[in-house]
């Protein structure tokens, strides 16, 4: 869960894009909607402007997550809120089969657990 310190900070349209915490030195930290640090923590309108460039977009896209030391899985993001993200096993597309693995991870996400999946340079992808 996001720690109830930390503010949400939402764009003009109204869209939450990431939160802002109070860092030493009275200076503020940036966080994306995982809740990992953006950047060094700085100046209020500094840190608003780096999240509203930094948007949502990042979420579309596939993501590496690890299941256990040495076994990762290829996820999509299907949900995202201040508590947790559920990811599904990415299929390439495929509609046919099995309903996809789905995995739910505590927000903020623990470094190393959840990162952007490397492109697939081989087909099929190795299992």
């Amino acid at each position: 869960m996001i720690p109830d310190d930390w503010m949400p900070h939402a764009r003009a349209d109204g869209e939450t894009v990431g939160y802002v915490h109070l860092a030493e030195g009275g200076l503020f930290q940036a966080h994306d909607l995982l809740g990992r640090a953006l950047g060094e923590p700085g100046e209020w309108l500094t840190i608003e402007t780096m999240l509203d460039e930094h948007s949502i977009a990042w979420l579309d896209g596939t993501w590496s997550y690890a299941i256990e030391e040495g076994r990762e899985v290829r996820t999509r993001i299907a949900e995202l809120s201040c508590a947790r993200v559920v990811l599904v096993e990415d299929r390439l597309g495929s509609v046919d089969g099995p309903a996809p693995a789905r995995y739910e991870v505590p927000v903020p996400v623990e470094p190393g657990v959840l990162e952007p999946a490397a492109p697939l340079t081989e087909w099929p992808p190795a299992p």
